[in-house]
């Protein structure tokens, strides 16, 4: 993948000084691989110290996990600078000026952002070319499938090569920030392919652990944004002011959108019923456009309105992810 001026930019001032950012998401995702989510799903309201969180996570006997938790929670968040809604006095008002995607005291919940985002875009993605391919996979993005592989296969494979990809481009092995050098020097550090180990060194076979790896990656997302927002004084930072009926965050997990929508339009494709898979095609375009709608909503939050993007882009680089 040829290095552009743009991902240079990119690497330099967001990937690696908030990688901090990435090691935590995989954290996440580990932990949720054995524990559900409704366990930890409102520990960010809180504001958890590191060893509170630590305690959650049950690493207080791993060190380099435990160094993942306290980098983030005591240097990285309160980096993070609140949202000021408003202020009583004008001579008391916090003047922020414009907050751009590599603003300091916002870039890591930028990257949080950008992250999840991404794995909603990559899904997007895959579908949407579906489409445009009439519902077929003979010929689909030059991808070679046997007669028996169904649409759930496909597109969990597409997922997790283009996250494995977006990974491998965030997190480079030549260029590291200082303290990352140093935590290198200790054979217990978190280097990049343990954290590529941690989130997607497994490729699942059977279907029904195929979605669960697709749902823990996306909800490692959503609590490392919710750890950050919190500390931002945000409690509901996916929901529109003007369409406060839908709560994009539980569209997210529900178990009504990818759990089931996925498998369902897998199961119509391989019964040949292009009825019912049209049906659901179309009440999943209805979903994730709310899911990607209340994502830059929050972007717009995380950025005192400065930042508006389309919902098919991102707010970094992402190489050619979606050209291959």
């Amino acid at each position: 993948m040829p290095e552009s001026s743009s991902i240079l930019n990119d690497m330099n001032k967001v990937f690696i000084p908030c990688r901090t950012v990435l090691e935590m998401e995989a954290l996440t995702s580990l932990y949720l691989d054995t524990y559900n989510y409704d366990l930890i799903k409102e520990i960010p309201e809180s504001q958890p110290s590191s060893q509170k969180l630590i305690e959650i996570f049950r690493v207080e006997d791993n060190a380099p996990y435990a160094s993942i938790i306290d980098y983030f929670i005591n240097c990285a968040v309160p980096k993070v600078k609140p949202v000021v809604m408003y202020a009583r006095e004008h001579h008391g008002r916090y003047r922020m000026g414009n907050v751009t995607p590599y603003t300091r005291t916002r870039v890591c919940i930028f990257l949080a952002l950008h992250r999840l985002k991404l794995k909603f875009l990559i899904i997007k993605n895959f579908f949407d070319k579906f489409k445009d391919n009439l519902f077929q996979l003979e010929g689909f993005d030059d991808n070679e499938f046997g007669e028996n592989t169904t649409l759930l296969s496909a597109q969990y494979k597409d997922y997790y090569e283009k996250n494995k990809m977006n990974l491998k481009l965030m997190l480079p092995k030549k260029r590291i920030s200082e303290r990352v050098r140093k935590l290198l020097n200790n054979e217990d550090s978190i280097t990049t392919d343990k954290i590529m180990k941690m989130t997607a060194s497994e490729f699942y076979s059977e279907e029904n652990n195929k979605i669960k790896f697709i749902m823990r990656e996306i909800k490692a997302s959503i609590f490392v944004c919710k750890l950050i927002f919190a500390k931002m004084d945000v409690k509901n930072p996916f929901t529109c002011a003007k369409d406060t009926m839908i709560n994009a965050e539980e569209i997210m997990i529900d178990n009504d959108f990818i759990p089931e929508l996925i498998p369902a339009m897998s199961k119509c494709f391989s019964d040949n019923n292009l009825t019912q898979l049209n049906e659901c095609f179309n009440a999943f375009e209805f979903l994730i456009k709310k899911v990607l709608v209340g994502i830059n909503n929050a972007l717009e939050i995380a950025s005192n309105g400065s930042v508006k993007i389309s919902l098919d882009e991102t707010l970094y680089n992402t190489g050619n992810i979606f050209n291959i």
